[in-house]
């Protein structure tokens, strides 16, 4: 059986004439209908990869609870799948909607056989099946399965959502489930600014920069005021909550103005599936992988197609080149209209001090001395002060494009001169600071709306059209560490829309098969996790949607099987494999092949027998292969 995906994309027509849904009485909630329910996740929160696409509601810790149909319909898809939503209903409705419940722990006996029966015509415990509207109607209330947490769930708990006739998925709360209580209003941890061009200031400095708040008679503000030149665009650090509960939600709307008038509005009603990966431009996608906080953008930022906003002519950036003061205010909302507010003043500043001493510095990483932000390199370099107490202003000598280029300091903050360098006039390939020679790893621009390959001696990247969200000035770079040759390809920090295609020169090889050598990416704890690969001569290829580092591993080692209940009613499995995980599984007994349900994060297979009025007897095969063909064959036999 194998673990590997495949997607399957079929257009279902809607059978029923569209009706007006909006209806608090047309649908009824999943879980304990009539009884207070509690959420864990709310729609369009912020997962690490992806918005929200519905509720989540707890059910106590456990599995088990009944799940009812919120509305008449028919089943008219079931998917079962290892990871994702694992078990899947979608109910078509009259009013041409759309209902979908996920990590289910079972279906109800009249839908787990219709399955069961696929799964064995099929030989596979993950399927996809969709129903025709006779097959399997049902009424509302009626009891569908229990819920559970299979697939790549977290705990106990249903996904409920509720979608449009097009398939966009709808925040279910809107329709007036009085289930959920909330009197709470959204709680705001902090705020940022980030400069937007190469000549935007913020308190006299180029960059990104926080600032705390603090509560005022029941609004948020900032204690002083930021000065600001250019244009510049506003994050929010926040989320939402929900009364009786400690879990954190995503924030459904927010508004930022300027001396009253709006600037940006992001209200999420609904979206496209296929503009869920935009969440790595609607956060701040560099402060959630570097430090796993969420910051929410008050612009609209390069590549972003989500269908939320409503701004000014600049997307929500605000640029300021007076030396007046202006009073900024962000306004967070939840579904029920609990509100909070942010207040904060910008003090136009068209001059700046080009010597500054502040506890606003931004350095983004204490290990190296430069930082990309847009097309703008940032150079950090610490300076020293001449017998008079001044600072002495050396110049940078920037190498690009075979000329040689002389610039002095930006300004100087805290005894760190900072230079700043337009990439699109160049890309430098090394820089003297002070005398201090540095070779940077920018290799090349890589537009982000047409299809791109660069080769270099030790590997070479191709990005199809639309990969990258805005134009990336690629890093590259190859060394050997602790023995090992490590491939860097640029920085994880930046995201991308769609894979990308790597090949890997080695010059030197791990020991062991070429065929159980594997790409690993290394990420941020220093775990590896398995790319995978195909060799040509000493080259391999792969397909990856991470930037970072890489090296070669082999995996020789073939997995893990642990007998945990063998008899005639029932067989259980744990299957394990550390280096490049399982692949594919299998049970015959007596020459019959036997479904297995797969649950990856407890590392367990069990048997689900066709008949269960028929015991298991005669001789047991399992079979389990690793990704790279490592294989264990467990056998036994059950019976004389």
């Amino acid at each position: 059986m194998k673990l590997s995906r495949v997607i399957i994309l079929i257009c279902v027509p809607v059978l029923f004439a569209s009706v007006g849904f909006e209806n608090d009485d047309y649908y009824l909630f999943p879980i304990r209908p009539g009884e207070r329910n509690y959420l864990s996740g709310n729609f369009c929160e912020l997962r690490s990869s992806h918005l929200h696409a519905g509720l989540d509601i707890k059910v106590g810790g456990v599995v088990g609870s009944p799940v009812h149909a919120t509305a008449d319909g028919f089943v008219n898809r079931i998917k079962i799948s290892y990871g994702g939503y694992g078990n899947a209903i979608y109910i078509q409705h009259p009013n041409g909607t759309i209902s979908v419940y996920a990590h289910l722990h079972q279906f109800n006996d009249q839908i787990q056989e219709y399955v069961k029966k696929a799964q064995y015509q099929k030989k596979s415990f993950t399927i996809e099946l969709f129903p025709q509207k006779n097959e399997l109607a049902v009424k509302r209330g009626d009891v569908i399965g229990k819920a559970g947490n299979s697939g790549s769930s977290g705990g106990p708990h249903l996904h409920f959502e509720i979608r449009d006739a097009n398939q966009l998925p709808m925040d279910p709360l809107k329709f007036g489930f009085k289930e959920i209580v909330d009197n709470v209003r959204p709680y705001v941890r902090r705020i940022a600014l980030t400069t937007l061009d190469e000549n935007a200031r913020i308190n006299g400095q180029f960059g990104r920069f926080e600032f705390s708040l603090k509560d005022k008679n029941g609004k948020y503000v900032v204690d002083e005021p930021i000065a600001v030149k250019g244009t510049v665009g506003v994050e929010v650090a926040a989320f939402d909550k929900a009364t009786g509960v400690r879990n954190v939600y995503g924030v459904k709307e927010t508004k930022l103005t300027l001396d009253g008038q709006s600037q940006f509005h992001c209200n999420m009603e609904k979206f496209s599936f296929s503009q869920a990966k935009n969440i790595h431009v609607h956060t701040n996608y560099e402060e959630r992988y570097r430090q796993n906080r969420t910051f929410y953008k008050l612009y609209v930022d390069d590549g972003n197609t989500l269908p939320f906003y409503k701004t000014n002519a600049q997307k929500g950036k605000i640029t300021i080149n007076d030396d007046g003061v202006h009073q900024a205010s962000i306004t967070l909302s939840d579904i029920n209209g609990n509100k909070s507010q942010v207040d904060f003043t910008l003090q136009g500043q068209p001059k700046t001090d080009k010597v500054l001493n502040t506890r606003y510095f931004n350095k983004p990483y204490s290990t190296q001395n430069y930082h990309v932000r847009g097309n703008i390199l940032q150079l950090f370099a610490p300076v020293d002060k001449n017998p008079e107490g001044i600072y002495q202003r050396k110049l940078a000598t920037f190498f690009s494009n075979r000329r040689v280029f002389e610039e002095p300091p930006a300004y100087v903050v805290n005894d760190v001169a900072v230079y700043l360098w337009n990439l699109n006039q160049g890309i430098p390939d090394s820089v003297d600071m002070c005398g201090n020679v540095s070779r940077l790893p920018i290799k090349v621009r890589v537009p982000s709306r047409s299809a791109f390959s660069f080769y270099q001696p030790q590997m070479n990247v191709t990005f199809p059209k639309s990969a990258l969200f805005d134009t990336l000035f690629l890093q590259m770079d190859h060394r050997i560490e602790a023995g090992r040759e490590l491939f860097k390809l640029h920085q994880g920090n930046v995201p991308l829309r769609q894979s990308m295609q790597v090949l890997l020169k080695p010059r030197t090889f791990p020991e062991g098969p070429r065929s159980k050598t594997s790409v690993y990416r290394i990420d941020t704890k220093g775990d590896l996790g398995y790319e995978g690969g195909d060799w040509k001569n000493n080259n391999i290829s792969f397909r990856t949607r991470s930037f970072g580092d890489f090296i070669l591993e082999v995996d020789t080692i073939a997995p893990v099987i642990t007998p945990l209940s063998i008899s005639s009613s029932r067989l259980r499995f744990k299957i394990e494999d550390i280096t490049s995980g399982i692949h594919t599984y299998e049970v015959y007994v007596d020459d019959e092949w036997l479904l297995m349900h797969y649950d990856y994060k407890r590392n367990l297979i069990w048997s689900d027998r066709l008949d269960d009025s028929k015991p298991l007897a005669g001789k047991v095969t399992l079979r389990v292969r690793d990704m790279v063909g490592n294989e264990n064959v467990f056998s036994t036999t059950i019976g004389s």
